[in-house]
């Protein structure tokens, strides 16, 4: 049994750009094993984020806008997001990108296969795919299952359906997309849609919601189909595309370090922020590090500061227990955060660059009531719990 100095298993987003990044290091002639299911030949999935400087995969963007709509109940209109802009970059366009790239290595093999077991071991990672057996120095996975059924964490679910349409009407402004509009029945949820215009004829629609219940695919639908017919002037319009997933909102606490040659990586490692379900800029950053630690020290260890990593959880907390007890309408909070404070200092607060005293600014502008008594239910949970 050939020994690899990684083994990435999941070539998905995270698996992927850990190779990546890999490539990019003095670690590029380490030998790597990327293990995969999918050959990723398809357009599965779109990532969306913010940015303000070029990014590494600046190239291969679908596209990006310097500004962006917004929806509430008070505040519609355009959100100045100062030095950031808004990036859409494809999942068939990012496959592309990194087998071509990562082909140029000798060193990396791929293999087409299901991972069945991950098992840190005192002679490496040990994996098992297709009943075949594999052994690393460093086993990084984005394969582990989240189990979220701790009663005493708040668990929620981000599911979303979009189409792709094609339109009879101009109806799009090709240089606004909305990030949300909430101009539709919450039905005591957090409810909105997304649109990310293409030209003047041609947009991703994505209904999107947080709660614990996932919908039929006539609920989905529906649902796009009402929101199109009641707020967008298409004429006859048809479908290209469709895409849905389902990210988690939990802060049920997950062990990016399964072992100690086992590293969870990507959403399996925690990565996804627990109240927005943002993933894609998390887990570049959180990989960069890794990569930069590995060549550093030649250890997978990301540097996490204690009490900063406990009051952002905590937000995060806080922020899933009121829309999970519904204890304020969600579309007025999100309305709140991006009518009183400036939209690019949310961002930052989202990608968690934001100070204490930032923080703390930023939290005044929500309902007091309600996330007053979430903060103590939140604190009386993890009393309860230690």
């Amino acid at each position: 049994m050939k020994k690899y100095d990684f083994i990435i298993a999941g070539g998905g987003m995270a698996g992927l750009s850990l190779a990546y990044y890999l490539s990019q290091s003095p670690l590029r002639d380490c030998s790597i094993l990327i293990l995969d299911k999918e050959t990723k030949s398809r357009n599965d999935r779109t990532w969306c984020f913010w940015e303000k400087q070029e990014g590494p995969f600046e190239s291969i963007l679908y596209r990006k806008w310097n500004t962006v709509e917004f929806f509430g109940t008070t505040y519609k209109g355009a959100l100045n997001i100062g030095d950031y802009q808004y990036k859409m970059l494809r999942g068939i366009d990012f496959y592309e990108f990194m087998k071509s790239h990562l082909a140029r290595f000798p060193s990396i093999e791929f293999r087409q296969a299901t991972v069945n077991r991950v098992k840190d071991t005192p002679q490496g990672g040990f994996v098992i795919a297709d009943d075949e057996p594999y052994i690393a120095n460093f086993v990084f996975d984005s394969t582990h299952v989240l189990k979220l059924n701790k009663p005493e964490n708040h668990n929620l679910w981000q599911h979303f359906k979009g189409w792709i349409i094609t339109t009879e009407k101009p109806c799009f402004d090709s240089s606004k997309p909305c990030m949300m509009d909430f101009r539709i029945d919450q039905q005591g949820d957090c409810r909105f849609l997304y649109i990310l215009p293409f030209d003047e004829r041609t947009a991703l629609v994505e209904y999107t919601i947080f709660n614990e219940q996932l919908l039929s695919d006539e609920q989905y639908e529906t649902a796009l189909m009402n929101y199109i017919d009641r707020f967008l002037d298409t004429g006859n319009y048809a479908i290209q595309e469709s895409e849905f997933g389902i990210i988690p909102m939990s802060d049920e606490p997950t062990s990016e370090r399964a072992g100690k040659h086992v590293v969870r990586i990507g959403t399996s490692g925690g990565y996804t922020k627990p109240s927005t379900g943002y993933t894609f800029q998390r887990t570049q950053r959180y990989l960069h590090e890794i990569v930069q630690n590995l060549v550093a020290n030649g250890k997978p260890k990301r540097h996490k500061p204690r009490l900063r990593r406990f009051f952002k959880r905590f937000l995060d907390s806080v922020l899933l227990n009121v829309l999970q007890k519904r204890r304020h309408p969600a579309d007025d909070i999100f309305t709140r955060l991006y009518q009183l404070n400036p939209p690019e200092q949310i961002f930052r607060f989202l990608d968690e660059d934001t100070t204490f005293a930032e923080d703390l600014k930023i939290m005044s502008t929500v309902p007091l009531k309600p996330f007053t008594i979430a903060a103590l239910d939140v604190l009386r949970k993890r009393i309860f719990r230690a």
